[in-house]
C-alpha cells in the first residue's frame, strides 16, 4: 500500500492520478491521495439510520483509490453532484444510491450520522483546518454510490463542504476487482517507454492525458504525462510526432471529429507553450471515432477509446 500523498499547492499532488473510468469535475485537483493493491471496501448504499448503521452497503475486493479533490473557486455541492452523476451515467455507471443531506436524503440529521460513520478518518486533518462535516451543526453533504455494469469497478463519491472553508471537497473511494482490463492498469508513463514503443510499434496510444467533460480543457492531472512526450522529443531531437485525438461513440459523428481535433490541437499548443517543442516537430488531427481500441458498449471500451495517440512522422 502506498502513503497517502498532501498536496503543497493548488496542483495534483506528486504521484496521484484519475481512475481511468471516472472523469473529476472541471476546476478541481487532487489535495490527497492514497492506493492499496488489494483491499476490501465497503460503500455505502442506503441512508443511514441512527442505532441501527447504513440501511444497505456493497463490497467489493481489489485496487483501491482514495482520492480527495479540492475546488479553488466557491461552487456548490449540488453542481458538482450532477455533473459526477452525468459523467458516471455516460461511462455506464449504475447508481446504486444518492441522496443530500440538504433533502434528508442521507439521514434525518443533516448528513451529520452519515458523514461521521463514514470511513474517512485517516484523511481527517490532511490540510490544515479541514475538518468532514461531523460535528453538531448543519452539514452540506451530497452522496453516490456507483457499480460500473460488469461489476469489475465499485465506487462512492462523497461531496461535501468542509468545516471553515468557503469552497467545497469530494472523497472519492473506488475500488477495481483484479479482473479489469490490465491496459488501463495505473502504470507510470516515461520517455523510455513512449520511445520503446514508437519504435516497435511506430504509435502510442495515451490514456493518461485527460480532459475535461466535453471540452478540449486539459486537466492538471496530465502535466506528468506531457512532460515525459516533452522529455521525448527533446531527447530524439530528429523526431516528429502526429498527434491524434479520439472519442468514444457517444454524441454525433461531426462532434466527436470535432472534439477530437480540439483536444489534439490543445495537446500541441501545451508541448509548443509549455515545453518549448518547434510547432513544425508537430501537427495535430482528430479521429473522432473512427479508431476504437475496444467495445464501446462497455464502460471501460469507451474509456479506452477516447485517449490521444502519438504517431511518428517520417522524417
Amino acid at each position: 500500500m502506498t502513503l497517502p500523498y498532501l498536496a503543497l499547492a493548488n496542483e495534483d499532488v506528486e504521484g496521484s492520478g484519475d481512475h481511468p473510468l471516472i472523469e473529476r469535475v472541471a476546476g478541481s485537483y487532487i489535495g490527497w491521495f492514497s492506493r492499496s493493491d488489494f483491499d476490501r471496501v465497503t460503500v455505502p448504499t442506503g441512508i443511514h439510520v441512527r442505532n441501527q448503521g447504513y440501511e444497505s452497503t456493497e463490497t467489493l475486493e481489489g485496487e483501491h483509490l482514495r482520492i480527495v479533490y479540492l475546488f479553488d473557486e466557491p461552487t456548490t455541492t449540488l453542481r458538482i453532484m450532477h455533473s459526477y452523476q452525468q459523467a458516471l451515467e455516460r461511462a455506464g455507471f449504475e447508481v446504486l444510491f444518492s441522496g443530500r443531506s440538504a433533502d434528508n436524503e442521507l439521514d434525518n440529521r443533516n448528513g451529520i450520522n452519515f458523514m461521521g460513520r463514514y470511513n474517512a478518518v485517516e484523511m481527517m486533518g490532511f490540510r490544515p483546518q479541514m475538518r468532514l462535516p461531523s460535528q453538531r451543526s448543519v452539514s452540506d453533504v451530497a452522496y453516490l454510490a456507483v457499480r460500473s455494469a460488469d461489476g469489475n469497478v465499485l465506487a462512492a463519491v462523497v461531496i461535501f463542504m468542509p468545516d471553515r472553508r468557503d469552497t467545497p471537497a469530494v472523497l472519492l473511494d473506488v475500488v477495481t476487482t483484479a479482473e479489469m482490463n490490465s491496459e488501463m492498469a495505473h502504470e507510470p508513463l516515461t520517455a523510455e517507454r513512449l520511445a520503446t514503443d514508437l519504435g516497435s510499434q511506430g504509435r502510442v496510444a495515451l490514456q493518461q492525458i485527460h480532459f475535461a467533460f466535453d471540452s478540449a480543457e486539459i486537466l492538471p492531472e496530465s502535466s506528468e504525462a506531457l512532460t515525459e512526450v516533452a522529455q521525448l522529443l527533446q531527447t530524439n531531437t530528429g523526431l516528429s510526432l502526429l498527434v491524434v485525438g479520439h472519442t468514444d461513440s457517444d454524441g454525433s459523428f461531426e462532434y466527436n471529429l470535432r472534439l477530437s481535433a480540439d483536444r489534439a490541437q490543445a495537446v500541441k499548443a501545451y508541448l509548443e507553450q509549455q515545453h518549448d517543442i518547434p510547432a513544425d516537430r508537430l501537427r495535430a488531427s482528430g479521429a473522432g471515432m473512427m479508431a476504437p481500441l475496444a467495445s464501446n458498449q462497455s464502460g471501460e471500451g469507451r474509456s479506452l477509446n477516447r485517449r490521444v495517440e502519438l504517431v511518428e512522422l517520417p522524417n
